[in-house]
């Protein structure tokens, strides 16, 4: 992984997503690998370089610390384009130091991870009741998650950090996303979820997501290709999208009648990926 330490000159960006009115990418890239990023679809981002290189925003704390002087977020999203606690947060502790700047000014904010390492900033993100955590499990086993994933952690490890972020009493969802149709396997994904959990939300994957024709590759390559060929009819036309999106509902409400937790549904229109009408906050 090229580590190169860049300076910024804006680190709060705002938001369409209905998570918050500000996003904060301390990073840009990832090491993480996962082959349906959306991230790689931002046109600002380089998809050659994406995986391979981590830049470190290595003044972002100072950047923000100016920007509050005259922006008021009611609340932050950290981790839009970019995972906010990649191995290299040990050393440079950037997000670290944004989430106590943000704890500092009593600013809410709302994280979107599925990296282990943020079992050390629990204290941190504790300190503030409305801090809220949206944490990625979205395989039931090693397997997909290195198919999908080359890099990101184990399932062992998510689940010790979903165990310490439920322990430590902060508001805690539980990201099934993307949801990759007839490869995710909801019903074993829901029994490794602890009953403590509060919230689960299931996010279909788009086909505008990132890689699609690539993710179609894997799985045939890998899985079956009956199970590629499969898949590629449910994005065929608006009919068999919204056919397999009207199942995955049901199954999803049916799964409400056997679990203790409180659901939620995401599915983008075919032709349009992330929008204003993409809601996270409409439970079941």
């Amino acid at each position: 992984m090229n580590i190169v330490l860049a300076n910024t000159q804006r680190v709060l960006s705002a938001t369409q997503i209905s998570l918050a009115d500000y996003a904060i990418n301390p990073y840009k890239g990832c090491e993480f690998g996962c082959l349906y990023c959306y991230a790689q679809e931002n046109k600002n981002i380089s998809q050659a370089s994406f995986f391979n290189s981590l830049t470190v925003k290595a003044n972002a704390p100072e950047i923000l610390k100016k920007e509050l002087a005259y922006k008021k977020p009611k609340r932050v999203l950290l981790g839009s384009t970019t995972e906010c606690f990649p191995s290299q947060e040990i050393h440079y502790k950037i997000t670290g130091q944004i989430l106590k700047i943000l704890n500092g000014n009593r600013i809410p904010y709302t994280i979107l991870t599925k990296s282990h390492l943020i079992a050390e900033y629990l204290p941190l993100i504790a300190l503030n009741p409305d801090n809220k955590i949206f944490f990625t499990l979205n395989f039931s086993g090693d397997r997909l998650i290195r198919l999908f994933e080359k890099k990101s952690p184990s399932l062992d490890k998510r689940l010790v950090a979903i165990k310490k972020i439920v322990t430590a009493g902060i508001h805690l969802r539980v990201h099934i996303g993307p949801f990759i149709p007839h490869v995710s396997n909801l019903e074993e994904i829901l029994k490794l979820v602890p009953s403590e959990v509060k919230e689960v939300d299931v996010e279909l994957y788009h086909k505008k997501q990132g890689n699609f024709n690539e993710v179609i590759e894997k799985i045939k390559k890998n899985i079956s290709g009956e199970l590629a060929e499969k898949i590629k009819q449910v994005y065929k036309d608006e009919k068999s999208y919204r056919a397999f999106n009207a199942e995955l509902l049901l199954q999803i409400k049916q799964s409400g009648k056997r679990y203790p937790f409180s659901f939620y549904h995401i599915a983008p229109d075919l032709n349009q990926f992330y929008g204003e009408t993409i809601n996270y906050e409409n439970s079941l």
